[in-house]
């Protein structure tokens, strides 16, 4: 229990939430202040969050599309690609955002010939 309530008094047990609010065993109601220091911002009980969820949980949770594709990857690739000026048509996706700017890095270096594809120029 955190320590700002070691005290005699009861403590209140949060027992559903619905959009910014919280609801205790007895029913009374708080304004949940504190969900954007341990989780998203999107309310609580959101019905339409959890069937999203529950499609996605049906699914392959992850696969490195390095030398693959998924149906996941490919929709929102033509998206991008349709979106993009010129002959633009290809998307790299990345795991995060160091490896995004890690891989534009490379590949910016490639295109300059500072980098061959077996490493650097010598």
């Amino acid at each position: 229990m955190h320590f700002t309530r070691m005290s005699d008094t009861d403590v209140p047990v949060i027992v559903r939430g619905e959009g910014p609010y919280v609801y205790d065993d007895r029913g009374k109601r708080y304004l949940d202040g504190l969900w954007g220091l341990f989780v998203s911002q999107v309310g609580h009980g959101r019905a339409e969050l959890a069937q999203a969820a529950a499609r996605q949980a049906s699914e392959p949770a992850y696969f490195p599309l390095w030398s693959y594709a998924h149906p996941n990857a490919i929709e929102p690739a033509e998206r991008l690609a349709t979106l993009a000026p010129g002959d633009l048509n290809r998307v790299f996706f990345t795991t995060g955002g160091s490896e995004a700017v890690e891989d534009f890095d490379e590949i910016e270096q490639i295109l300059r010939g500072v980098l061959t594809e077996a490493g650097p120029r010598l």
